[in-house]
């Protein structure tokens, strides 16, 4: 019987010559074409010839770069157990399995790719394109003019966005954020930044963007100040950033070290008799244990600590460099406790202790404007409406295209959801095949902040990608976190980019349902269902648990959803199927150290995954390229009538989320944080008391 190999899962391969050689065979086999287009399939018939030989798949890139990837990764675990692997082959795998270290480019040590920096360099507009500038400038529209002089300024703070926004929404978006300080560095009409930090809720592959931002535009030569009054971790990993950080006398600076918590339902749940019924792959796959347990698992322990270490340390080291501290010194401070003000700045942590007024004074002062006159500023929503083409860093001719996946992984919108809310698989794939259509785009950068969600949907967007992988190159940059379907996704691109602090795996799949037996029988309810099939009942049937075969039905299609995850992750990753378990089975990896472990190509921002495209796309380095965001804003009717965003929908954005987590999930679930449950025909939904149930769970 034939082994058919779809090398359309091979991405992205266009236009590599393959070779396949037949293992130990006395006379090697090999064949090998130039394929000028994919998907196409290849056809092996020697199975039957040589049952105990194993073949390999290894393609060639520009006769340089090699990668050798086993064919046992396409194949079942089932399958590849009953092979023969030779001793020494036992221990090349095991070899290449050991963690590799990372360069201070943010690639791996040893890797044959040579992936450029990105980093930023910034060039004086000079000649005539500095009078271009000057010229575009005076005949700006209304809203992009601003006076000489001005400073920028922004306040960070709460939530920020990986997706643009729109003028009528409210809150902060990264991108914008981001090309505000490109913008400032560049625009002869300001004269610096200042910059009010508050207290964030973001993650911190943010945090590092940012960070990476206000260090670039210091290259400028401009003043960037910054503002603390409420100051963490994360307030102050950036306000170390800038070249001089104020605070007031009655700051709060509660710089006391990092924490990770976890929160269970088991022992709520098991009062008011509701029994989860959870399938989790995968022994580091936490999600499911808010639900079923009381207590942290050792697995989830062991992850959760190695996270905070790689978090903590990171800071640890980012700050004693920015400060030319040792670092021994940063973490005493920190384990005394130190609160006061008036020791933060004898210790160098601040540059001084002024209110804001006396620091716009200052900024006054330094402008060389008199105490009556007022400090020119422009505010970031304002600044957000100057065009990159007015001064002049619109770009090249060559375009490559930005697709942005920020939120939770669904086929179809639910019920509860708003516009721009989460990323819905339909409208992700029309975009994905609308850049792979088109001749304009030279690559594309898949921009991911997402813990996951519908397996399924994962797996088509998977498809969507490889396909467009193999037409041109593909560049996965993550956010915050790309864990369970957001890496699905990734690991799809040709080359995947995280931050050091980016939640990156997750590889593994969780399902389950609720028993309400229990309390269906404390609160006088009954339930009675008449079915045809054996297995009919297996998720409409929540008055009782599982049968033992209908149990072990639902715990093999679960362990089905995982293997194929693995498969496809150890294929993507051209590693073998035992190499990828060891680094999967759930486990979420800082970004640091999922490129160790071969997850990850690169550390880095979207600038780095914008040079590396333009490296695969032969664009010179110093080539201006133009950056075409797939993914528009498009304003609501709230936003527009009263410019306040989505927050007058009705509902908290936490409380619609997890309703729609809870009533609109189909099948098995790949996702790092929190567990949805299968629904089938709306049979659940359109029961009252589960209704009752689940505004009762949200509501805790």
């Amino acid at each position: 019987m034939s082994k058919l190999l779809c090398t359309s899962h091979l991405n992205p391969l266009g236009r590599r010559r393959f070779s396949a050689i037949l293992s130990k065979s006395p006379v090697p086999i090999q064949l090998s074409l130039s394929p000028s287009r994919f998907p196409f399939e290849f056809h092996f018939s020697l199975r039957n010839h040589f049952p105990n030989r194993q073949i390999h798949l290894r393609f060639l890139r520009n006769s340089v770069h090699q990668r050798g990837l086993s064919v046992r990764a396409l194949e079942s675990s089932s399958e590849t157990k009953d092979e023969e692997v030779s001793k020494k082959e036992d221990e090349s795998s095991s070899s290449e399995t050991e963690t590799r270290s990372v360069d201070v480019n943010g690639s791996l040590v040893g890797s044959n790719d040579d992936y450029p920096s990105g980093d930023f360099e910034f060039k004086e507009i000079n000649g005539w394109m500095s009078f271009v500038v000057k010229l575009r400038m005076l005949f700006a529209f209304p809203w992009e003019r601003v006076r000489k002089g001005s400073v920028l300024s922004m306040k960070l703070r709460g939530q920020i966005s990986e997706q643009l926004k729109s003028r009528f929404s409210s809150g902060l978006s990264l991108p914008q954020i981001c090309e505000n300080f490109s913008k400032a560095a560049y625009d002869p009409r300001i004269s610096g930044v200042y910059l009010q930090i508050e207290p964030l809720s973001c993650g911190w592959g943010k945090v590092e963007e940012i960070r990476r931002h206000i260090l670039n535009f210091r290259k400028s030569g401009k003043f960037i100040v910054g503002y603390v009054s409420v100051c963490g971790e994360k307030e102050y990993y950036l306000g170390c950033a800038c070249e001089e950080l104020y605070a007031p006398p009655s700051a709060y600076f509660a710089l006391y070290g990092l924490t990770v918590q976890a929160s269970f339902l088991g022992g709520v749940l098991e009062k008011v008799g509701i029994e989860p019924q959870v399938q989790r792959i995968g022994k580091y796959k936490s999600a499911g244990d808010q639900l079923m347990r009381k207590n942290m698992s050792k697995e989830n322990c062991e992850m959760l600590t190695a996270l905070l270490d790689s978090i903590y340390g990171n800071w640890l080291d980012k700050v004693s460099s920015t400060k030319g501290k040792r670092r021994e010194e940063i973490e005493n401070f920190i384990d005394e406790g130190v609160y006061q003000i008036e020791r933060l700045k004898e210790g160098g942590w601040i540059t001084n202790i002024h209110y804001d007024d006396e620091v716009i004074s200052m900024l006054k002062e330094r402008l060389g404007l008199k105490k009556e006159k007022n400090l020119p500023m422009v505010d970031y929503r304002k600044y957000s409406r100057v065009r990159n083409w007015t001064l002049g860093l619109s770009g090249g001719k060559d375009q490559i295209a930005v697709i942005r996946a920020s939120g939770s992984i669904s086929r179809v919108r639910g019920p509860f959801s708003v516009s721009n809310s989460g990323i819905i698989s339909e409208q992700f794939i029309e975009k994905i095949r609308s850049v792979r259509e088109s001749k304009r785009y030279k690559a594309a950068i898949i921009r991911i902040d997402s813990p996951g969600g519908d397996a399924l949907a994962s797996d088509l967007m998977w498809r969507e990608i490889g396909l467009l992988a193999a037409s041109k190159p593909v560049v996965a940059s993550m956010s915050d976190v790309a864990a369970s379907g957001g890496y699905y996704m990734a690991m799809a691109a040709g080359t995947i980019v995280a931050e050091n602090l980016t939640l990156t795996g997750s590889i593994g799949v969780v399902t389950g349902k609720f028993n309400l037996g229990e309390l269906y029988e404390r609160i006088g309810f009954n339930k009675e269902i008449i079915s045809r099939g054996k297995y009919a009942e297996l998720t409409a049937a929540e008055q009782r648990p599982f049968r033992p075969d209908e149990a072990e039905l639902f715990a093999k299609s679960a362990q089905n959803a995982y293997k194929q995850f693995r498969d496809k992750a150890a294929l993507s990753r051209s590693m073998t199927v035992e190499q990828m378990e060891e680094i999967a089975q759930g486990r979420v990896w800082a970004g640091k150290d999922a490129a160790s472990r071969g997850l990850v190509d690169a550390i880095g921002g979207l600038s780095r995954a914008v040079a590396i495209a333009k490296q695969k796309a032969n664009i010179p380095q110093d080539k201006q390229v133009k950056l075409v965001e797939m993914s528009r804003p498009s304003p609501t009717v709230p936003e527009i009538l009263t410019g306040i965003g989505s927050s007058l929908v009705g509902v908290d954005r936490t409380l619609k989320e997890l309703l729609q987590d809870l009533t609109f999930s189909d099948g098995v679930q790949a996702r790092m944080d929190g567990i949805m449950f299968q629904r089938l025909e709306g049979a659940s939904f359109a029961n009252p008391i589960f209704t009752l149930i689940k505004d009762y769970l949200s509501s805790l």
